[in-house]
């Protein structure tokens, strides 16, 4: 009897190291864009997925965007943010099986921390390009409290830094040495300020405009949303139009487009691609 139940022992122990090896991360919601942490309002992450999804067809490259607000909220206690992310691209098979040029851009809002994993056909070189991406695309609006804007412009980035030259056959783009890598980062930032006022800035041209009530100028407006889109439906908002002179007030619906599925493409889904753990992260 303690004989047979020292073996059970010994097979439970032999075991362990199998339960510890076997990660459950959470399945895709999308092959373009999982904002799981909610940063994204509905036209931005509409916009970032037609831009993955043209990227994609152009170079034949995989992009996905993961937002989380932890990752051990999704299987990742005690694991490091550069482990979590190849074993989420691996579970996941991001990119084409054949080529293995996947990329997962993995930000992990609570955590402070980001990472871009590369797919296994990508040279140690290619890091350096990833860190460009994240150092010049994302972390300056991350800094700066800008996280939506932020996450558009550090993918334009890996767009334009890995997938695209990767995809032709060239070589990673080199840091600059001359001092002019440096005016890279007032364009991209005033890129991304120009995508976050551009509907602001229209607002705020209202209050050049005179009431049509009381005739004065300084007109108020104002946008709420309503009902929140999904994968499905539009959502709905509201535009409010205020006179501060005479309180006259005018509201007007706003349509919210559908938020990205991972059926709106013909190239979408997943094609086994893995990652060999090349990359690179960010902390802010």
């Amino acid at each position: 009897m303690r004989r047979g139940l020292r073996v059970v022992v010994w097979l439970v122990l032999l075991a362990l190291p199998f339960t510890a090896a076997a990660q459950d991360y959470p399945p895709p919601g999308s092959d373009t864009v999982n904002d799981w942490a909610d940063v994204l309002p509905p036209e931005a992450e509409a916009r970032i997925a037609a831009s993955l999804r043209a990227a994609r067809q152009e170079t034949g490259v995989q992009v996905v965007l993961v937002t989380m607000a932890r990752i051990a909220d999704h299987g990742g206690a005690g694991q490091r943010l550069e482990s979590y992310a190849k074993g989420l691209f691996n579970a996941w098979g991001v990119g084409d099986g054949q080529r293995n040029d996947g990329i997962l851009v993995l930000v992990a809002t609570d955590d402070r921390s980001m990472r871009i994993a590369l797919g296994a056909r990508y040279d140690p070189v290619w890091d350096n390009a990833a860190q460009a991406a994240i150092d010049r695309g994302f972390l300056p609006g991350f800094r700066a409290g800008r996280m939506a804007e932020g996450i558009e412009t550090g993918m334009d980035e890996v767009i334009a830094r890995l997938a695209r030259p990767f995809a032709a056959g060239q070589p990673a783009p080199a840091p600059q040495e001359d001092g002019t890598d440096w005016l890279m980062f007032p364009l991209v930032a005033g890129a991304a300020l120009l995508i976050g006022l551009r509907r602001r800035l229209g607002d705020l041209t209202w209050r050049l405009r005179r009431c049509p009530v009381c005739g004065h100028r300084g007109l108020h407006r104002s946008r709420s949303v309503l009902v929140e889109a999904t994968h499905s439906q539009t959502g709905r908002g509201e535009i409010v139009t205020r006179c501060p002179a005479c309180n006259d007030s005018r509201r007007e619906d706003w349509v919210l487009p559908v938020r990205s599925s991972d059926n709106d493409s013909s190239s979408g889904g997943f094609g086994g691609g893995r990652s060999s753990g090349g990359g690179a992260s960010g902390r802010w």
